[in-house]
């Protein structure tokens, strides 16, 4: 009987602390809200159009661009690629259509 009692004192301590723990988090966005309530926001955006150009510069100096050789060798690597899926999808559409010629006797044009 005593082992039901207190699982039943901690079941309730427990959902006490998750309620006090809401209950501040409203009275938390409740203060912060009468806080900002009469202020008005300069910008909507928060951002003007020459800070945000400044920050594309910034974030394009941090890239790291390719070096001459290897924008070949990925141009290179791009175009036997995607020869190699032409070939590939030329070969399955080719085979589709011998069997479809073979089975029901479909023909093109």
């Amino acid at each position: 009987m005593a082992n039901k009692s207190n699982k039943k004192k901690n079941t309730a301590k427990a959902s006490g602390k998750g309620a006090n723990q809401q209950k501040s988090a409203v009275d938390q966005a409740r203060r912060y809200a009468a806080q900002n309530a009469g202020k008005k926001d300069k910008k909507k955006d928060g951002i003007t159009s020459r800070e945000y150009w400044k920050g594309v510069k910034l974030e394009m100096s941090k890239v790291i661009w390719p070096t001459r050789k290897e924008l070949g060798v990925y141009t290179g690597v791009v175009i036997v690629t995607c020869a190699a899926f032409a070939l590939a999808f030329w070969g399955i559409d080719s085979g589709i259509l011998a069997a479809l010629k073979a089975v029901l006797g479909v023909t093109l044009g």
